[in-house]
């Protein structure tokens, strides 16, 4: 061992140095102007450096935290080598350069078996890369920004070789303690600000409460600029992690917090209107309630078995008669009554777990229908002046019960518990009852009594639970996290599932199958039928360039390419291709480059555009935009003019256009919306080109608003995107997608390190592990996500599912022995 310990020590200070190189040389090249982004940027890496000379161990923390976070693709145009791949040269520089001088015993080891599966699987990913970019390429100008470039083999091959690279890092700084201290909150701050992103991104365009707008967010994931699931793939990782931060959670406002992010992260996911994404959270809750089923007291025991067991399905089912009455009432009485319900049945649930007195319950229930008769004849309603909607009779009244049962729950002082005070807590609980129904009639007229008095019963039922024994809840801190969170779900899954476009998107499941199945049989199509293809893949990342070249339709997908000049050397220019089919809205692909414009100010477009083949339409618009779906855009009024008689139709011609920005760029600063410009090329049913340079944005004053817009630096800060037409990018199935680009040998290989760390993972969770069972609960849902979209070609985001892999292999190491004492020669 101590032989092993200096050989890996004579390797990691030359592959630190080596990792040291490439990110000098990768900061050297990387395009740091043109926005705040690239400034943050500039700060956030040295002060990670000195983090991880103070702390070493700390990157467990920040990897996952900015992995999700850290792209900045659409301001700078880098998606082959990203900001993440830069923040990881420096942590495999700086964490090798400490392996290999310190003679720290590792935290953690890997079983033979894990061993094994991890050797085969990286035999299958260099195969698959080696099949992807040989024979070599010229480095031209489109080697690095095109994803029909063979070297698009090496930007999803980066995902496994990063985990490789990380993996004695792991096996150094990973032991339980620092996963607890530093992976977890790594996590959950990771999820917090991609759900902070989803929110923004919602309140900026669509807006929080418009979910009748097929809009769809993307949050921080540049990738999904050609569609895909990134988000969804992220969320189904993140969100059992917060969960496990609310069941583990040692204080009040811990709780409370971890019940915020719940709520932010479950609202991005019920707003990314993916029904692979809502099948996977159903999987993970499903995988939870197993193992909660498993791991009851006594659940071996048929004896002591029985009430534990039948006690959870008490509970479900309560939840299952709360959940159907929720959506009944939603149904009729909208918002106000979902939310005036499930007020009702959270303050039984509290109610219920007190030491009601029901000796009082026939006066109390006198009082409160006394008292709120009174109160609903004196409450003026005026006829003709419009009334603030709480300041109407039943919503103010539904208020005022609702604090008045606030106050006398609320613990403070020895008599809180006292019957006086419960037997007020009562009377505030049927006015809640009363004006409840009173709120669906005001809002819905008669209809609306049923689900409420139905609502009103099951309350009823609840409060009866203090007269079981034992009574099916208690008070206590995990009865009222399980009850907040199950409390957020619904308050957040009724309305999104009842809204226009998901119910569209439900009522288009199977249409939707069939041209998934329809996509997948032409991806089969494509593969080559040999055995070498078969056994080891297309190669990764060549999907792209094959459906270009040999897809079934003969279809030309749109492309973007940048060129030199032959007839003036140093020249350079973007060449933008339109499909080869009939385009609609949405299936060109758009050169985008984010501004930043001023409202109601008059600029001026300059351009030389150079045609080739039938007469193509150039779309130039400013727009607002956050990476797809376009909104409120400015169309430039730029028309293509034919070549002069007797020059060639392959010659140059300047355009200089002015317009009105308008709205554009106005609104506070949080929530305006980013303004991009977009150059789209539309033709015929055959493909048309055409050339683009010296692009220019002058406002009144000459200041530039356009960086390389003589595109001498070929793709720095410029960005494309595809906003509906997706297939030719995506496999859309993670399992297919590695058995087209590695075979069955990377697929087989996979599969067996997925089995092996799911069954690890389910033992330590039937020990008791509540970690395990959350990191299995997000492995599963990935897997479920990627029944219907090939997430391992977002290479961050495989990145961190392979992380979540290896952790999960992880055994502690033993303890080293101690010191032998050898005896003294006689």
């Amino acid at each position: 061992m101590a032989v092993q310990a200096a050989m890996a020590g004579v390797a990691a200070r030359p592959l630190a140095l080596l990792a040291g190189a490439a990110c000098v040389l990768a900061l050297r090249h990387y395009p740091l102007g043109h926005g705040w982004p690239g400034l943050l940027f500039a700060i956030l890496l040295p002060a990670y450096f000195l983090l991880l000379c103070w702390r070493p161990a700390c990157w467990l923390f920040c990897v996952p935290a900015l992995l999700p976070v850290l792209d900045l693709a659409p301001w700078t145009g880098w998606f082959f080598l990203e900001e993440i791949d830069v923040l990881l040269l420096l942590t495999v520089a700086c964490g090798y350069w400490r392996l290999g001088g310190s003679g720290q015993p590792a935290a953690a080891r890997l079983s033979p078996a894990a061993r094994l599966c991890l050797l085969l699987c990286s035999l299958a990913w260099l195969a698959a890369l080696l099949r992807g970019v040989l024979p070599l390429a010229p480095l031209d100008l489109n080697a690095w920004d095109n994803y029909l470039s063979p070297y698009n083999s090496l930007r999803l091959g980066k995902a496994w070789a990063w985990s490789m690279l990380l993996l004695p890092l792991l096996l150094r700084d990973a032991h339980p303690h620092a996963l607890r201290r530093y992976a977890l909150p790594g996590m959950l701050a990771g999820l917090a600000m991609v759900s902070l992103f989803a929110l923004w991104e919602r309140a900026v365009f669509p807006g929080l409460l418009n979910l009748s707008s097929d809009y769809r967010i993307t949050a921080p994931f540049s990738a999904m600029h050609t569609g895909g699931a990134a988000l969804d793939g992220y969320l189904a990782l993140g969100l059992p992690f917060a969960g496990l931060w609310l069941a583990r959670a040692r204080s009040r406002w811990q709780a409370a917090l971890a019940l915020l992010l719940l709520a932010l992260a479950l609202h991005a996911a019920f707003t990314t209107f993916s029904r692979g994404l809502y099948a996977a959270l159903a999987a993970a809750m499903l995988l939870a309630l197993w193992q909660a089923l498993r791991t009851a007291p006594g659940a071996g025991r048929q004896a002591r078995g029985r009430p534990p067991v039948r006690g959870i399905l008490l509970k479900l089912l309560l939840a299952g008669l709360g959940t159907v009455l929720l959506l009944y009432m939603f149904s009729l009485a909208g918002y106000r009554g979902l939310l005036a319900a499930a007020v009702l049945l959270a303050a039984s649930f509290v109610l219920a777990a007190r030491p009601l007195p029901w000796r009082l319950a026939p006066a109390s229930l006198l009082c409160a229908l006394c008292l709120q008769g009174l109160l609903a004849a004196w409450w003026p309603e005026p006829a003709l002046q419009p009334t603030a909607g709480w300041l109407k009779g039943p919503y103010f009244l539904f208020l005022l019960a609702a604090m008045l049962l606030t106050g006398t729950l609320w613990p403070g002082g020895a008599g809180g518990k006292g019957p006086a005070r419960l037997g007020l807590a009562m009377m505030a609980w049927t006015m809640l009852a009363c004006n409840l129904a009173w709120i669906g009639w005001h809002w819905a007229g008669p209809p609306a009594l049923l689900p409420a008095g139905l609502v009103v019963l099951l309350a009823m039922l609840m409060l009866c639970n203090g007269r079981l024994h034992p009574p099916l809840w208690r008070l206590d801190r995990a009865s009222l996290s399980i009850a907040g969170a199950a409390g957020i779900l619904l308050l957040l899954a009724i309305p999104v599932s009842a809204s226009y476009y998901a119910t569209e998107r439900f009522a288009t499941t199977a249409f939707d199958m069939q041209g998934r199945l329809r996509h997948w049989r032409q991806v089969l199509a494509m593969q080559p039928p040999d055995w070498g293809n078969r056994l080891f893949g297309m190669g990764s990342g060549s999907f792209p360039a094959t459906y270009y070249w040999h897809n079934p339709g003969r279809e030309v997908p749109a492309s973007i390419a940048y060129a030199e000049d032959s007839g003036a050397p140093g020249n350079y220019y973007v060449r933008l291709a339109s499909p080869g089919y009939s385009a609609g809205y949405g299936e060109l692909l758009r050169l985008l480059q984010r501004l930043r414009v001023q409202p109601a100010t008059r600029y001026t477009l300059a351009l030389d555009v150079r045609r080739s083949g039938p007469m193509p339409v150039l779309q130039v618009r400013l727009c607002q935009r956050q990476l797809l779906y376009a909104q409120n855009c400015v169309e430039i009024p730029l028309r293509l003019r034919p070549p002069p008689p007797g020059n060639p139709s392959a010659a140059w011609q300047h355009y200089d256009v002015p317009f009105d920005s308008a709205w554009l760029g106005g609104g506070a600063w949080l929530l305006r919306p980013p303004v991009q410009l977009e150059l789209a090329v539309s033709g015929t049913a055959a493909s048309s080109v055409l050339d683009v340079d010296n692009l220019s944005l002058r406002a009144p004053g000459g200041e530039e608003l356009i960086a390389n817009g003589r595109f001498t630096q070929t793709n720095n800060y410029w960005f494309f995107s595809s906003d509906h037409h997706h297939l030719p990018w995506h496999i859309k199935s993670m399992a297919l997608h590695l058995l087209v680009e590695t075979g069955w040998c990377g697929a087989l290989t996979m599969l067996a390190l997925l089995a092996v760390a799911g069954l690890r993972l389910l033992r330590r969770a039937a020990r008791g592990e509540p970690g395990a069972l959350a990191c299995a609960a997000a492995l599963l849902g990935f897997l479920v996500v990627g029944l219907f979209d090939s997430l391992l070609d977002v290479p961050r985001l495989a990145l961190l599912c392979h992380l979540m892999l290896l952790c999960a292999l992880l055994q502690a190491a033993p303890s080293p022995p101690p010191p032998h004492l050898e005896s003294a020669p006689p």
